[in-house]
Order: structure tokens, then C-alpha cells, then sequence
């Protein structure tokens, strides 16, 4: 029962309008990275440890997943009503490689002059884990691709873009992690009339376990679009549960983020950051 409510209760915050960033639609948080140590347990479905809590908050862990993330933004600098992005995002490990895809879904007063709602910038990610699986600090960096998807030129940047991408995890006690990920595109093709497009992000996010599959989390992405002379530094503290459904490992959290400093127009003043992850193990032959 308490897990059908806590996803309940993410799906809720999931559909709600969000913000962020239409502005650059940068491969947020360049999905967490993480190679944590996977301990085996004898937990039945439904059950938890403290490593299946690291687990689930390890962006670079060894398991393909699904993830649902949603930011809500009800004000926006300089632009009316609120703005909202739901982000699509799917993990496929083989080996070393990382491989995050992600498909924004925007929607908002992006400049317009009324609400905008579509598909924005497609990217995706390969990132090579450098440092051993079973490690208290893991490395992973690759590079780092963004197609011009979107359905308004409102809600992209009509450039195609290449950079790199690079995460990093120390473990902290059983159950904790802090991360860091960082990344740099730049555009090199794309519709002649729209501007360059070059945008830098590193998001700073800590994990940390206070038992029976509860966390206290901090994930604020700090955004630099260099062609569009907007930066955006958020802090959050929010808080998950970690659970399981049969196979999967599942990741619910709420996470309220406010701006501690801006610079520029159609910003989130304060965001309401949900998720819901779905990680699963790969097979052993």
C-alpha cells in the first residue's frame, strides 16, 4: 500500500505544468552517473537495502532503466504564468559504456507571447566508465550529441550540437552518494537565421540513506547558456524512497528547488522537481 501511494503521489507531481529549460534544452542533468558497488541481497520484491538506495540514485550504475522526471516552474522572470518540462529518458549499459537518450516535452512563454507545448531538443550521451565497477569513486566521460527536434523553434535551438559529457561518484557510508556531472555542447550546423548555440551545465547532487529505503537528496543543475547570456543556479533539498516491484528497482522523490541566482529572462523563480526511475538489472549469461 505505501508504495502504490508514494507513486501515486510522483505521477501527481509528474502531470503538474513545469519549467526549466527551453532556454537551452541542455541534456539536463546529464543523467547522474555512477558505478556503485551492487551487494546481492536476499530482500524479497518490495523489499530494500541500503545498496539498492545507491543504487537507484547512481546515474552511471551498471542496470538499463527508464526514467520520468518533471519540473514545474508556477513563476517565471519576466514572463507570465508558469512553464513546465517533462523529460523522456531511457539508460542502456553494455560494458563500459553508458548510454543516456533523452526527449524533452516543454511547454510554456518561452518569448513567444503565449503558451508553447511540444517536443524539444533531442540528446543523448555515451559515457565510458574509466575507474573500476567496484570502486568508492567512479569516472565516466564520453561524448555527447544534441539533435534539433523540436516542434517550435520556441522550444529548441535549431542547431545541432556536439560536446562532452563527464560524471563522477564517491560513496559515502552504505546507502550514500555524492555526484557530480558536467557538460559542454557547442552547435555546428542547423538553421542559418537562429544563433549559435553553446550552453555549459554542472549539477552537484548528493544522496544520502537515513534508512528503511528513505533519502535526502539535492540536485540543483547549474546552467550557463554562453549565446544567450542566461545563467540559472538552483538549490534543492527534497527527499525519495526506494522500493521494489518484482525485478525493478524503483526511485520516487520530490524535490522543491529555489533560485539562489539568476541571469536573464524566462527563469524559474522556484521549481518542483519530481521523478520516477525504473532500474533493472541486466542479465548474467
Amino acid at each position: 500500500m505505501t508504495n502504490s501511494i508514494t507513486i501515486y503521489a510522483l505521477l501527481t507531481g509528474l502531470t503538474c505544468s513545469f519549467t526549466p529549460v527551453a532556454w537551452g534544452q541542455q541534456p539536463g542533468p546529464v543523467p547522474p552517473p555512477s558505478a556503485m558497488i551492487l551487494e546481492k541481497t536476499n530482500s524479497s520484491a518490495g523489499g530494500h537495502s541500503e545498496s539498492d538506495v545507491a543504487t537507484a540514485n547512481n546515474p552511471i550504475a551498471p542496470m538499463n532503466a527508464l526514467y520520468f522526471q518533471n519540473y514545474y516552474a508556477p513563476t517565471v522572470y519576466s514572463a507570465p504564468g508558469s512553464s513546465n518540462l517533462l523529460d523522456l529518458r531511457s539508460v542502456v549499459v553494455s560494458g563500459r559504456q553508458i548510454i543516456r537518450a533523452t526527449l524533452p516535452v516543454p511547454s510554456g512563454d518561452f518569448g513567444s507571447g503565449e503558451q508553447q507545448s511540444g517536443l524539444g531538443d533531442f540528446n543523448v550521451f555515451d559515457a565510458i566508465r574509466l575507474s573500476p565497477e567496484v570502486s568508492n569513486n567512479v569516472l565516466a566521460v564520453g561524448p555527447l550529441l544534441v539533435a534539433p527536434t523540436a516542434t517550435s523553434r520556441y522550444l529548441g535551438q535549431g542547431k545541432w550540437q556536439a560536446g562532452l559529457a563527464g560524471v563522477g561518484v564517491h560513496s559515502l557510508s552504505p546507502g550514500s552518494l555524492l555526484i557530480g556531472i558536467f557538460t559542454w555542447q557547442h552547435s555546428f550546423a542547423g538553421e542559418r537565421t537562429r544563433p549559435d548555440a553553446q550552453v555549459v551545465t554542472f549539477q552537484p547532487i548528493a544522496a544520502l540513506s537515513i534508512g528503511g529505503g528513505y533519502y535526502v537528496r539535492s540536485s540543483g543543475i547549474w546552467s550557463f547558456d554562453i549565446s544567450n547570456d542566461k545563467d540559472l543556479i538552483p538549490m534543492g533539498l527534497g527527499f525519495g524512497k526506494v522500493f521494489k516491484i518484482r525485478n525493478a528497482i524503483v526511485n520516487a522523490f520530490v524535490e522543491p528547488q529555489f533560485t539562489a541566482y539568476h541571469n536573464g529572462t524566462n527563469l524559474p523563480s522556484f521549481q518542483l522537481f519530481s521523478g520516477l526511475y525504473f532500474q533493472f538489472r541486466k542479465k548474467t549469461d
